[in-house]
């Protein structure tokens, strides 16, 4: 699974296994410490992990959890391929142990559409561009499923996933220009505590109505460009948020984060702005590796998120 992302991340599986319905043999060093290994090679190498899963049933259900559980759909192929992969029934040496994980009860984290601006592939913004309905089947498997990010997705396709997001998502990062998102009626509004928007034209109703929200900690606003600068006034929908929301973070880019910062100071004073509790500007450079790149930014941190 070449877009599972696994790098320098460490095992969070227990080493507590199920009940396993086969007849270990003796071994000369403790099961426990044999699982330990195998955990550590699956936890640095994605194609190791794939061949570990080929040894023995047991080997494969101690490395599904690891090798399923960051996952990176950045092609149409690639969404393809994984929602065939979770439809398929296990063989029957897989299934022989009990308690054995499903791929898709092993998600946890999910990144779909492209990783970088400058490569789109064929996961363009365009309604007709994406698999949708190979997209719905992989939101309705994984319902352990616990952050999501849908980037590119074109703001006519969203209405038909949204419904389909998994209840248990605690982190959402959606964008660029997104569309209406209704915290009514979104499966997993009761649990998430993150939501990030990108580049997406959010009316100050639908702000008040996420930043309320019962379970929020963390709302972002992230521009790639000058545009964050209009939205200063939206800083005072903080009024209506739940004590829980611990903050408002509206991130403003330019070319170096010098000239951010100062597009900010000019845009905050223009408002005649008084700091608000809970909300923060952040400026931020929109260069990755000295280009114009905000998906490739954001990916980035959302793999460090992953790595904590």
């Amino acid at each position: 699974m070449s877009n599972q992302h696994a790098q320098g991340r460490q095992s969070k599986v227990s080493m507590n296994s199920p009940q396993l319905s086969t007849r270990q043999a003796d071994h000369t060093l403790p099961m426990e410490l044999i699982q330990a290994v195998f955990f550590e090679i699956a936890s640095v190498d994605t194609l190791e992990a794939v061949k570990l899963c080929r040894i023995c049933r047991i080997v494969r259900h101690w490395v599904l959890p690891i090798l399923y559980e960051d996952v990176t759909l950045a092609t149409s192929a690639a969404i393809e391929r994984f929602a065939a992969s979770l439809t398929l029934a296990p063989k029957s040496d897989a299934a022989s142990v009990e308690g054995a994980p499903s791929p898709a009860s092993c998600v946890r984290r999910l990144w779909i559409g492209p990783v970088s601006t400058d490569a789109e592939g064929d996961l363009s913004y365009d309604p007709f561009a994406w698999p949708i309905p190979h997209v719905h089947a992989i939101l309705t498997r994984c319902t352990s499923l616990r952050a999501l990010a849908l980037m590119n997705l074109h703001q006519r396709t969203w209405p038909r996933l949204a419904l389909a997001v998994p209840a248990g998502v605690e982190v959402l990062w959606l964008g660029p220009v997104h569309g209406r998102v209704d915290w009514r009626y979104l499966p997993c509004a009761p649990r998430t505590r993150e939501f990030l928007t990108l580049d997406t034209y959010v009316t100050e109703a639908e702000l008040r109505q996420i930043v309320a929200a019962p379970s929020m900690r963390r709302v972002c606003r992230f521009f790639s460009d000058s545009c964050g600068y209009g939205i200063v006034h939206q800083a005072g929908c903080v009024e209506d948020a739940q004590p829980a929301l611990e903050r408002l973070e509206i991130v403003c880019c330019d070319r170096t984060r010098v000239e951010a910062a100062a597009g900010l100071k000019l845009a905050l004073r223009r408002r005649g702005y008084e700091p608000i509790p809970r909300v923060v500007f952040v400026p931020r450079s929109n260069r990755y590796q000295g280009r114009y790149d905000p998906l490739a930014i954001l990916f980035d941190d959302w793999m460090d998120a992953s790595r904590c």
